[in-house]
């Protein structure tokens, strides 16, 4: 299997951490990119901005976020159906054969990218804003 590494710099704040200390960081961060997780629903809950990127579920059983990252021209949505067994982690549609997980695998770092993009042009935009309103 592939070996997965931190990136160099990165501070490590997995492990058995306090939620507290979790949503702490998340309420102080410019935003956050992630995954239809837990994690990613706790950055929303704690007011921070994020880069939701996932093609296994529908964007109504996701909290609403404007930097959705999803695929829509290949097989996507599947978590959102009843007749899909969630004990057996195989992907329910293309098991075995060349589109298997393709909902995941077509997004395409270009989308996330332009998606982050967007979001810190945003950020910037409120920013400045919010700093001619405080200037007046």
């Amino acid at each position: 299997g592939r070996k997965v590494c931190m990136p160099q710099g990165a501070e490590d704040y997995t492990g058995n951490l306090p939620l507290t200390d979790r949503i702490e960081l998340l309420a102080y961060a410019d935003f956050f990119i992630g995954v239809g997780s837990g994690l990613s629903w706790l950055a929303d809950a704690a007011g921070c901005p994020v880069v939701l990127i996932s093609g296994f579920s529908m964007p109504a059983a996701e909290f609403d976020t404007p930097y959705r990252v999803i695929n829509p021209l290949v097989c996507h949505g599947c978590y959102n159906y009843m007749t899909v067994d969630w004990l057996n982690p195989l992907c329910p549609r293309h098991h075995d054969t060349e589109r298997e997980y393709e909902c995941s695998v077509k997004i395409p770092p270009k989308m996330v990218i332009s998606t982050i993009d967007r979001l810190r042009k945003d950020l910037k935009d409120r920013k400045e804003l919010s700093d001619s309103e405080t200037m007046k």
